[in-house]
């Protein structure tokens, strides 16, 4: 049974439409947290990525910058999506 989810998207912030492509929709399920689960799913994306000769990732968070940051990604800026702030990072990929 599958316990989490993570896509590629090419646009995932209504106020950051210049920016593309996007990591989006990463999520597991809070009985499967903590397995390296999320780790995984946000390094399938990223080899995903690369291998499309993606050079640069983005993404935006309100509560999983922590993890984030361990992977590599680096704290842009502040932006708000549906009237919420909300943290956005980048990730600059090895192509």
């Amino acid at each position: 049974m599958p316990v989490g989810t993570a896509s590629l998207a090419h646009d995932d912030l209504a106020s950051r439409c210049d920016l593309t492509p996007w990591l989006a929709g990463v999520f597991v399920e809070p009985a499967s947290r903590g397995r390296g689960y999320g780790t995984a799913l946000v390094r399938q994306v990223e080899a995903f990525a690369t291998a499309a000769s993606v050079p640069t990732l983005w993404l935006y968070t309100w509560t999983a910058e922590p993890l984030y940051a361990r992977l590599g990604w680096q704290r842009v800026g502040l932006e708000m999506n549906r009237g919420q702030e909300v943290v956005l990072m980048v990730r600059r990929l090895s192509v």
